[in-house]
């Protein structure tokens, strides 16, 4: 419990904010064994990087990519460009991918806060401000409940060390992020991916 209130004061403090850079908040959570194994625990596995995405890919801007985790379905997440606050992308094993987040804190909070980045992309986002989506995501929680009754406490402790906001409040922005056409991946055989959600009016 020790390390935990150290990398929580640490993280939380707004470190990585002041100094702008998702490199120095990679740092702090591989710094911090329990919360590397937390995020794994969320389909959020930092050793996958090392094997690289499913297959390489670039975007239409030539922005470059760097591979920070990947999840148990072969998917990975990148970070986009070199400036401060990189935006964080997410290439599908399935041939589906798109930017997910604004950067890496609000991408930590989606992979914590959802059942899963595909099932909050599987549900348009709609007319409802939402409302079907909540739906369909508030049942994919209980099922993983049943399996996992601390689910909600290891969000929270989750939430508190790395000062992630709540998820709901970014599943606009998520849908809105992984319709743009400039980010999506494009394989070097020149395949584009496949939107990971339905385009506006679909």
């Amino acid at each position: 419990m020790g390390d935990e209130r150290a990398a929580g004061a640490e993280i939380g403090a707004g470190g990585e904010r002041a100094a702008g850079g998702e490199s120095l908040l990679l740092g702090r959570i591989a710094g911090a064994a329990w919360i590397v194994d937390l995020l794994r625990r969320f389909d959020f596995d930092l050793d996958r990087a090392a094997d690289g995405p499913p297959e390489a890919v670039h975007l239409p801007s030539g922005e470059p990519l760097e591979m920070i985790a990947g999840d148990a379905s072969g998917g990975a997440f990148m970070l986009v460009g070199t400036s401060v606050a990189r935006p964080v992308l997410y290439v599908g094993s399935e041939g589906e991918g798109g930017l997910i987040a604004t950067d890496l804190r609000a991408a930590l909070a989606l992979v914590v806060g959802l059942s899963s980045i595909h099932d909050a992309t599987s549900v348009p986002y709609g007319d409802d401000g939402g409302a079907r989506l909540r739906e369909w995501l508030a049942r994919a929680d209980e099922e993983i409940r049943e399996d996992w009754p601390e689910l909600d406490a290891e969000r929270a402790r989750l939430r508190q060390a790395l000062d992630l906001p709540e998820a709901d409040g970014l599943l606009e922005a998520l849908h809105r992020l992984a319709a743009d056409e400039d980010y999506r991946p494009v394989s070097d055989a020149g395949d584009r991916y496949e939107p990971m959600v339905d385009p506006p009016g679909a």
